[in-house]
């Protein structure tokens, strides 16, 4: 059979005109799998007033993908109906034919479509989404039926895996934070913001108080000289007042208004001290802030659950679980002191879960949340200067004490 050959420039023309097309489609079909979930929510407020057309699609992607994936095949269907004739001018005849279309189908479909849109998928959606806009209202309407088939199974199995899953709006913001962090939209300081903010809600105020040990308070008998040195030596703007031990907390006394005091004649500790709180170790930290702002208190007494006073947790504490330490201008710069061999130096109140962000190492801490508790637990025993314990990725060694208190421990990192 001899092809006409009138027709061939015609129908070269046509393969031509396809094959830029599919590689149009192609194109737009990698771009939106390739799009992160988070560019394409800013891409899909962008285009609702550029291309409300493509915005209206991109808010169905089960629906988009579906109709441009029909459609790029139906284009493939018509490219091998036009190419077919064409076995009777190659050297090979249809074999020829065949090992092109499939060579084709690798650069054009595959290759060339994943090194285009690699870099910027949202520019090249942009390019070849008007190939697409004429029939893309016919494709909404064939894919329809599947679409919502393909959206329903869908939200059942989201369902099923929020049901399954213990804390799933933690896993998601995590998943975004991952996603932000390689695109670049986040950088290191946002992303630890906000897992603070995420973890906000777990942490509760045993976590974060001031432990009886370092408490400073002032006695209820105490002389006008006295609280005033007090006040002095400890730098702070409030300290609670006890009567007899730290068990017996009656109040709170406020730098300010101890200020207002002339002489001994005018000091009525019963009368300046305001009336304390008292919150259980186990009460999470967002219902403490909500009571403290109810009552407007900036300190409140942490118990335990036999009663006795376990230490205090303040305004400033809350804070500093969201953005990180705050020192204030008389304290020293850093709580970590690097020394020789990058070993470091930490108060014996240094979180583990700190020291297990700076070794990028993590172990099982349940009992204790400091690095004098983790010494404690591991050695059985009121721990004595020199003493060591070994974690994963450090080594650590008791440097100074005060009584049964361990004032200083040097870290020393492995490997």
């Amino acid at each position: 059979m001899e092809s006409d050959p009138s027709l061939h420039p015609w129908l070269l023309a046509a393969v031509l005109v396809v094959l830029i097309y599919r590689v149009a489609m192609a194109g737009l079909l990698e771009g939106f799998h390739a799009l992160p979930s988070l560019q394409r929510r800013r891409m899909l407020e962008e285009e609702s007033l550029q291309h409300p057309r493509l915005a209206a699609l991109l808010g169905r992607p089960h629906a988009f993908g579906l109709g441009v994936l029909l459609w790029n095949q139906f284009l493939l269907v018509l490219l091998l109906g036009l190419v077919w004739p064409l076995r009777y001018t190659l050297p090979g005849g249809a074999w020829t034919t065949v090992g092109l279309t499939l060579v084709y189908i690798w650069a054009m479909d595959m290759a060339l479509p994943t090194l285009m849109t690699a870099a910027r998928p949202a520019d090249w959606m942009e390019r070849f989404f008007p190939f697409y806009a004429p029939v893309s209202g016919l494709m909404g309407v064939l894919v329809e039926p599947l679409a919502r088939f393909v959206e329903r199974k869908r939200e059942a199995h989201d369902r099923a895996r929020e049901d399954e899953d213990e804390d799933p709006s933690g896993d998601a913001v995590t998943a975004l934070l991952e996603e932000g962090e390689a695109e670049g939209i986040l950088e290191e300081e946002d992303r630890e913001l906000i897992r603070n903010v995420v973890g906000f809600g777990d942490t509760v105020v045993r976590e974060v108080m001031t432990p009886r040990t370092l408490l400073h308070g002032i006695d209820a008998a105490a002389t006008y000289d006295e609280i005033s040195l007090a006040f002095r030596e400890n730098r702070h703007s409030r300290m609670p007042v006890f009567q007899g031990t730290a068990d017996h907390i009656i109040g709170i006394l406020l730098l300010k208004d101890f200020l207002q005091v002339q002489s001994e004649d005018q000091l009525d500790l019963a009368q300046l001290a305001k009336e304390p709180i008292f919150v259980p170790e186990s009460k999470p930290i967002p219902e403490l802030l909500r009571e403290l702002q109810r009552v407007r208190m900036q300190m409140a007494i942490v118990v335990d659950e036999f009663g006795s006073v376990s230490g205090v947790v303040t305004l400033e504490d809350l804070l500093e679980e969201v953005f990180g330490e705050i020192r204030e201008e008389h304290e020293d710069d850093g709580l970590a002191e690097q020394v020789q061999d990058g070993a470091l130096l930490l108060p014996g109140n240094f979180h583990v879960e700190d020291l297990q962000a700076r070794l990028e190492r993590g172990w099982d801490h349940e009992g204790y949340d400091t690095v004098a508790g983790l010494v404690m637990a591991r050695l059985g025993r009121v721990p004595s200067p020199g003493d060591e314990i070994l974690v994963e990725g450090a080594r650590i060694s008791v440097v100074r004490m005060e009584g049964a208190r361990v004032l200083q421990v040097r870290v020393d990192p492995e490997g």
